[in-house]
């Protein structure tokens, strides 16, 4: 997570604390909500019993951000892609249950799990990308492998 990120989440944290999953409260009283470990060159966020500290029943954040209209606002960058990614030719695209390198095992990843083309079950995330591409190149490069 960019710094920027962690300090606009960070603000809004006394609001989200409250509907995230008991555990999950109880481990951001003594610690932040990010770890020591690095993505990147930037810290990534905790895991509390095998899921991220933000989820409950969903991502948090991202419920958050939609309830004020904009779903991608408290969500890192990699979490608001997801499952998009960059490749090392630079193009982007979708990763996917057992699909090269894929090593989650997630339902969403699953290729039979929708039979909605993802140009359409992501397009919200597709246009995020574009968004990123044209507001801030900089990041795209520092993305690439």
């Amino acid at each position: 997570m960019k710094p920027g990120e962690a300090r606009r989440l960070a603000r809004k944290l006394p609001e989200i604390l409250p509907l995230l999953r008991p555990e999950a409260q109880r481990f951001l009283a003594s610690k932040h909500f990010l770890t020591r470990r690095r993505c990147s060159g930037h810290r990534t966020v905790a895991v509390v019993n095998h899921y991220c500290v933000f989820y409950n029943e969903g991502c948090v954040l991202h419920k958050v951000g939609a309830a004020e209209g904009d779903k991608f606002r408290y969500k890192p960058v990699l979490c608001s892609l997801f499952p998009i990614l960059l490749c090392t030719e630079g193009d982007w695209y979708v990763r996917q249950w057992g699909l090269d390198w894929e090593g989650w095992d997630l339902f969403c990843l699953h290729p039979e799990a929708s039979n909605v083309p993802a140009r359409e079950s992501l397009k919200d995330e597709i246009a995020f990308a574009n968004r990123l591409v044209r507001e801030q190149p900089e990041w795209v490069r520092q993305r690439r492998p």
